[in-house]
């Protein structure tokens, strides 16, 4: 069983397991760094730490208009230099997913946005699409 951390993006939903988030913040003060690539939306202070912002619809090459509200502040890892956010319109749930509704990627998906999804969960109503942290960047 994998506890996912659900977020909406556009009009699909995603996760990311709970065992990489260290927090989720509301309406983060950002500070724009001039001339950062369109992935970076910026960097917070959380509590004395400087963290990379990144815009997850960005990363991801699907810009949307909507509002994002929430950053997932992901653990850093041994051997990463950078702490890490996704700036996402909303944060939800913590959610089981049993492996077994779990599928990889499908071959169509073998580029560099493929390698960042872990797996396609069928949920009830709608697909979960579960990011692979280790592949983000």
């Amino acid at each position: 069983m994998l506890k996912i951390l659900c977020f909406k993006s556009g009009n699909n939903l995603y996760g990311i397991e709970t065992k990489y988030v260290k927090e989720i913040n509301r309406n983060p003060e950002i500070t724009v760094i001039p001339l950062a690539p369109p992935t970076v939306a910026g960097m917070i202070n959380l509590r004395g730490q400087i963290v990379s912002l990144l815009d997850f619809e960005m990363l991801f090459g699907c810009p949307t208009t909507h509002l994002k509200r929430h950053s997932i502040v992901l653990k850093k890892e041994p051997g990463e230099t950078d702490m890490m956010a996704l700036l996402v319109e909303q944060a939800a749930d913590v959610i089981d997913v049993d492996e077994a509704v779990c599928e990889p990627p499908t071959p169509a998906l073998v580029n560099v946005y493929g390698s960042t999804i872990k797996f396609i969960a069928k949920l009830k109503h709608e697909l979960l699409i579960i990011i692979d942290k280790e592949n983000l960047l």
